[in-house]
């Protein structure tokens, strides 16, 4: 096993966590992933759904298809625009190989600030889209920002999050995914966020109570 599988093992077991759970739970819904570079993560959590027997899930798969966006010079930053890249039609073509059929899968491309929009809001709520597993991999602190924005309305009552980059920035609050999520929840006081378990270096997962969301 090379060193980057090893390390990255508890991710596995982390979506089987999640996907466990709702299964016992009884939470129904999709799976929504932010940022899915080559699909990795997104082909293990429709493998650990399936084998959980979770039914009726749709994957909905959301990234720019062009890496990342402009990166701010700040203190103990890692990342470069750019990085990441992978264009949608290798996207496409890497999820038919590991069995994806068109009717269980979406793709919404763009950077998070124009495709999460208000439209787009309107149009899950509609559908009355919730979410069962959310997969928030969002190097950055502008991308998680728009992107829990978007989520308030799909966070149910069992909903777990997963945010990849939670412990990045050296751990420090006041930066990246932990900086966007202190203050969406701060602006946001009917949603909680139970502190589940951390997976990977950087990764940390969370089960949301929003009873009294609207």
């Amino acid at each position: 096993m090379d060193r980057r599988t090893e390390n990255r093992m508890t991710e596995l077991g982390m979506l089987a966590q999640a996907f466990d759970f709702s299964k016992i739970d009884g939470v129904e819904g999709d799976y929504l992933e932010f940022g899915v570079w080559r699909g990795k993560t997104f082909k293990q959590a429709r493998r650990m759904a399936l084998r959980y027997g979770c039914q009726g899930v749709r994957y909905r798969a959301f990234d720019s298809f062009q890496g990342l966006p402009t990166v701010k010079l700040l203190p103990y930053e890692v990342w470069q625009k750019g990085r990441f890249s992978c264009s949608q039609d290798q996207f496409h073509s890497i999820l038919k190989v590991d069995g994806f059929s068109k009717q269980e899968c979406e793709l919404f491309r763009g950077f998070y600030d124009e495709s999460l929009n208000d439209a787009l809001i309107a149009s899950f709520k509609r559908e009355g889209v919730k979410a069962r597993v959310i997969y928030v991999d969002c190097d950055l602190y502008e991308s998680p920002v728009p992107v829990l924005r978007f989520i308030a309305q799909l966070v149910q009552d069992g909903t777990v999050l997963c945010f990849d980059d939670y412990y990045n920035y050296l751990g420090l609050p006041g930066f990246g995914e932990q900086l966007a999520i202190q203050e969406f929840l701060a602006s946001h006081p009917h949603i909680k966020f139970i502190p589940h378990f951390p997976y990977n270096p950087l990764g940390m997962s969370f089960i949301a109570n929003a009873k009294t969301a609207s």
